[in-house]
This record gives C-alpha cells, structure tokens and sequence, in this order.
C-alpha cells in the first residue's frame, strides 16, 4: 500500500487543556485500518466532551472512515490539521472511505449540530481509489427554528460525484436555517457520469422544497472541473450568499443556479470555461444562459418576503473567458458537424456570456428620468473575454472533448477528471497552477489584486490582501446595501511597467464638472490613501484607503452635490504626501 513507508506505531492519545478545549492528536491510520477518527469522535460523543473537543490531525495523515460520523443536535465538532507546508510530509492529511462495500458510504459527515474544519483533504473515494458517492449533510432540527453551521477552512474537496442519496452537493443542506462559510477551499474534479445533475460545492437536494440558508460565504476558493458551484432547487434559496476573490474554471453548467437571489455579490472573481455545456439556440428562454442568471421575482413560483426593488445584487470586477478551444469544439465537433449537414444548426450548443439579457437589464434599466429601476441591481469593472493565460491548467482536453460530444450527440460517459490519481496519491504540493500571466487582471480587483483566488494560487498577494479585507468587505457590503457603487468604482488599476517612484498626475480635465479622473503611482505594496480635501482642509470625499499593490492606478472623483471652488487631493503613502489642486466649476 501507498502508506507502507509511514510509521506504524499508533502513538497514545494526547490531550492539553486550552481555553477549556481538550485537543485530542488523532493518530493516522495505520495501513490496512481504518477508524481512528470515528473512534475518537465517539469517544468524545460518549463522555459528553464533544463541543469541548478539538481533534487534530497529523501532515499527511491517512485516516479510513469506518462510517459515518454524526454530530448531535447541539453539539460542535471540530476537526483541524496544522497548516500544510511545502513539502509531500508537510501535505494536508486526507479522509477517506473504507473499501468495505458493506459500509453504509452514503454520509461522511452526518450534521444535526455544528461542524468546523481547516486544513484536511477531504477524499470522496476509497483507498483503492474508486469514487464513493458521498456527502456532508447538514441537518435542520425539527421545528426548524436553530441554525446548523458549517465553517470550513482551507479545505480540499476532492472527486466528490453528486451523492445518490437525494443528488445534493458536496454538502448538502437539509435546514430551514443554515450559516455556512467557506475560506481557502478547493473544488477539485467534482465530477460523475450524470447529464447535467452531477458534481456541486453546496446544493440542497434535487427537487427538494422547504430548507433555506441564512447565509453563504466563500472566500478565496476555487471550482475546477465540476459540474455546478451554487445550486438552489425548488422554494429553496439564500438570503445572503457572496463570492469574493473565487476562481471558477471548467464548470459544466450552471455556475450559480437559478436566479432567486436576495442579496448575492460576486467580486474580485475569475471564470474560466463557465457553462462548459453551452445552450442551443432552440431552446431560447428555457434554459437560462449566462454565469449569472438574475429571474424576476414573479417567475419564481413560490412566495418570497422581497421584491425585485427590495433585492441587493452586486456583480464587480470580474473577468470571464471562454478559452479558443472550447469555443471551436462547440461549432466544430462531430456531433455540431453532423447537425450542419442536417440542417439542424439551432440545436448546436454556443458559449454563454456573462450576463444573461435579463440579468442586463436588471443592472441597466432606467426609467424616463434616467433613474435606475432596481437601484440596488449593478455590475462595475466586468471584463470580458481576457484569456488570463493559467500557468498549469488543470484541464484534460482529450477527455474534456469526447465526454462534451457524447453528451451533446447520444449521452454517453467519459471521465474527465483532471489527473485524479494526484488525490490518491496525496501529491503534494499540488501539480496545478491556476495563477496567470496576464497583466490587465492581475491588478484588476479592488486594491489592484489580481482577480480570482488569492491564498492558493497568489500567497504573497494573499498576505497583502489579508491586511486590508475588512476594509474591502466594508465597501463591497455599502455598496450593495446602498447601490453606491462609487467607492467600488473609483479606482482602478492600469496594466503597465510598475514605476520607479511615487507620483500623483494632474487630473484631467480641469477645470471639471462634475467628474474628473487622477492617475497616480506606487512603486511599493502597502497601505495607501487618496482623499479629496476643501481649502480649509477639511476632508470632503475619500477615494482609496487601504492596502494596494504595486502600480499604475486610475481615480475618478465625481463632485456632485460640491460647491464649485478650488480643491486639493492628497496621495499619502509609506513615507510620502503628495497634493495637487483641481477645480470644480459649475
């Protein structure tokens, strides 16, 4: 076995005392085992110790489930790993099937009460390799009046296929009141031989009803090669549910479905081959296109406490790409070339676009005023079709075409799964690379980041981005609250040489009425400010505080409802103050 070399001495539990936590050192599973951690957990379950109880694993651990894990209805289990380093011994330890098909597989997790993890690889598979169809599920409790919640950080979910128990995610949600959050992870051929239901982050289940999520949060993570990301089914939906620096690659269908959104932001995120499966102009408007599908509050089919003038939206500075190859095996595959001859050609799958034509006019809409018709609907800084150039892509094009061609002619199956046995062999670090080499998007989020997910695929980034995120979540949460996109759109970053010295250009034009723009330089990272000042020296606007990167970077300051006079604005940063005067004439 591909553990022999590890030790196979079962060390003695150690337990310390920590701010009335008992952590608990589980050791690995020894090869041939399994049970360990099931073990550990039940012990604790047994002497009432559960929620007081943290269970640490070790750098590449191994640990077998034996069964199911539940958590009771109350309680709080965590799991935790010391942070992974660069090295194969340093890897995250990975939890896994038995092989025993006698096992009841169908819940690795089983969730009344409350789960927290970080650091773990979460293998949906067996140790012979063999995908298991498996799920966390989060369960609500029978009144439907407590929340359950799942906290997951820095967590690798790996080959999880759409469970066979009630088709719902990776986790699955079963609660009328769920908080889930979910920072630093990673969605790694999410994939199984179903059409179109098949491989998702967090789902409800497949035509369920009733269950509901509080909120949602993922940061900083990334979906490769799955089928869908965010899926709602039914009357089920979230009342907050956000994205912030996610990168989204390979997805076959629906990125983010369907489009009951309450309050959603999408921000600082990347799409790469989103809607892989593409939409066939016969189908029109049945089969909504589009990343980001936004449905009328009427269509939904079910009540809901909101209308579309009460909905908060939020889509900004993201770039979506549809990669040359996938464009050209839509229009040129076997199956597109045997529709032409039949002169079916409005059965040919297309790429999608970002934005669906409904979701366009939900940001665009304006009355005969002018004024916005949904004023809390907007999109700013999008960027489309900038192919960002993936250093290492983890996309298996040869399996990747004939799988899309089976499904789109006579439905048959092709695994393309990038690389799996990566996962059974615990390879680590990982192979792929889904940082980028095109200079427009790696400044292209708010502070001049680059887009999509920071911590695993841009770590010195990610400290930088680290030091300033509260402020970065205090403007993209005014934003959608107040539909005042001006601080998320006032500065943005220009691709170009990052410049030798500190410098504040002049604005142009000037005079101006009532906007303007500042071009300004930073040679080096750090926290920055650019405020706009009246001539006694009082603070009139702010256009940029916080943490940025090195470059180029372009302000628009609008003075609408300012006197018109003489102003000043003010770069400070590091060690340096730089001001320029403008003025507004009206």
């Amino acid at each position: 076995m591909k553990h022999f070399f590890k030790l196979l001495i079962i060390t003695v539990v150690l337990q310390t005392t920590l701010f009335a936590q008992t952590i608990v050192n589980v050791p690995s599973d020894a090869p041939g085992s399994a049970g360990n951690l099931n073990n550990a957990v039940q012990q604790a379950i047994t002497n009432g110790t559960l929620s007081t109880t943290v269970f640490n694993l070790e750098h590449f651990g191994y640990y077998v489930l034996s069964g199911l894990i539940t958590i009771p209805m109350g309680e709080h289990l965590r799991i935790t790993a010391p942070e992974p380093g660069t090295t194969q011994l340093t890897s995250p330890p990975q939890i896994l099937w038995t092989p025993d098909d006698l096992v009841n597989r169908d819940f690795m997790f089983q969730c009344l009460g409350d789960l927290t993890m970080s650091n773990v690889w979460l293998r949906y598979a067996d140790e012979s390799g063999a995908q298991v169809s498996s799920q966390i599920r989060f369960i609500g409790d029978t009144l439907g009046t407590s929340q359950v919640r799942g906290t997951f950080e820095n967590v690798i979910f790996d080959y999880s296929p759409t469970p066979q128990v009630g088709a719902g995610g990776s986790v699955t949600v079963t609660a009328n009141h769920f908080v889930g959050k979910f920072k630093n992870c990673y969605w790694k051929n999410c994939i199984d031989t179903h059409l179109r239901y098949y491989g998702r982050a967090v789902s409800f289940p497949y035509e369920s009803t009733k269950w509901h999520i509080d909120s949602l949060l993922f940061e900083n993570c990334t979906f490769s090669n799955i089928g869908y990301v965010y899926m709602q089914e039914g009357s089920e939906y979230g009342d907050n549910v956000h994205f912030n620096h996610c990168t989204f690659h390979n997805v076959n269908m629906f990125t983010l479905e369907s489009g009951w959104w309450y309050k959603m932001s999408v921000t600082n995120s990347l799409f790469v081959n989103t809607y892989m499966y593409g939409k066939r102009p016969l189908d029109g408007d049945a089969i909504n296109g589009g990343t980001i599908s936004i449905a009328l509050v009427d269509s939904f089919g079910f009540t809901v406490p909101f209308t579309d003038q009460d909905r908060r939206i939020l889509f900004a500075n993201n770039n979506y790409v549809i990669e040359p190859w996938l464009v050209d095996w839509m229009a040129n595959s076997p199956w597109a070339q045997f529709l032409t001859q039949q002169r079916r050609e409005d059965e040919i799958p297309e790429p999608q676009p970002m934005l669906n034509n409904q979701t366009i006019a939900f940001f665009d809409s304006v009355d005969g005023g002018g004024n916005k018709v949904y004023p809390y609907m907007n999109s700013v800084n999008l960027y489309d079709g900038i192919d960002p150039g993936l250093i290492l892509s983890p996309t298996n094009i040869d399996s990747i075409k004939p799988w899309l061609n089976c499904k789109w002619d006579s439905g048959c199956d092709v695994n393309y799964a990038w690389k799996p046995d990566n996962g059974w062999f615990q390879l680590w670090p990982l192979e792929e690379n889904m940082a980028y080499t095109n200079d427009v998007i790696k400044t292209a989020a708010l502070g001049g980041f680059p887009l999509g997910d920071l911590y695993r695929w841009w770590p010195n980034e990610y400290n930088l981005w680290k030091a300033q995120a509260d402020a970065e979540y205090q403007k993209i949460y005014y934003a959608l609250e107040t539909g005042d996109i001006s601080n998320i759109s006032s500065v943005e970053p220009q691709p170009g040489i990052v410049p030798a010295e500190y410098q504040l250009g002049q604005n142009y034009p000037n005079p101006f009425n009532p906007e303007t723009k500042i071009e300004y330089s930073i040679p080096v990272s750090g926290h920055v400010t650019l405020k706009i000042y009246n001539m006694l020296g009082q603070e009139v606007a702010s256009l940029f505080e916080g943490e940025q990167r090195a470059g180029n970077y372009l302000a628009t300051f609008n003075a609408e409802g300012l006197a018109s006079g003489i102003y000043m604005y003010k770069l400070e940063a590091g060690n340096i103050s730089l001001t320029r005067k403008f003025v507004l004439m009206k």
